[in-house]
């Protein structure tokens, strides 16, 4: 079992389902396997991204903890949502130049449960990653 810190979180379906972790100084993209009759699983396939792919997750999630601030103090609605595209320029230059690595598994690296705990972090979402981190089991 080794602990980490989850750096972005890009999906969220009954629990964290795609993100970046740090594990030990490498930084992952962690994505929950799906299962067409089940639905997603407890098992995570991890990813190895550079150091470029991790700045600009990084500064996709801030650009969303910035708009969610927003939001949730009713200043905007759910349709301002960057990610609905043609909102936010960066976040669409962003997801376009993330789009490819999102999608590769040839840097395919570990399977792994996890479990995810909330750490003392005071906002849900926040500049530095979510409010949890995650214990990885590697199978």
């Amino acid at each position: 079992m080794l602990m980490s810190k989850v750096l972005v979180e890009n999906l969220y379906y009954d629990g964290p389902r795609e993100g970046i972790t740090s594990i030990e100084g490498r930084h992952y993209r962690f994505v929950s396997d799906f299962n067409d009759d089940s639905g997603f699983t407890d098992e995570f396939s991890l990813y190895l991204i550079s150091e470029s792919e991790l700045q600009l997750e990084i500064e996709q999630w801030q650009i969303f903890v910035k708009w969610n601030k927003k939001y949730q103090s009713g200043e905007l609605k759910a349709d301002s949502h960057p990610g609905h595209g043609g909102i936010s320029q960066r976040w669409d230059e962003i997801e376009q130049a993330l789009a490819i690595n999102r999608k590769d598994t040839s840097n395919f690296k570990f399977k792994a449960t996890a479990t995810f705990t909330r750490n003392d972090q005071e906002l849900q979402y926040d500049l530095n990653g979510p409010c949890y981190d995650v214990s990885w089991h590697f199978l």
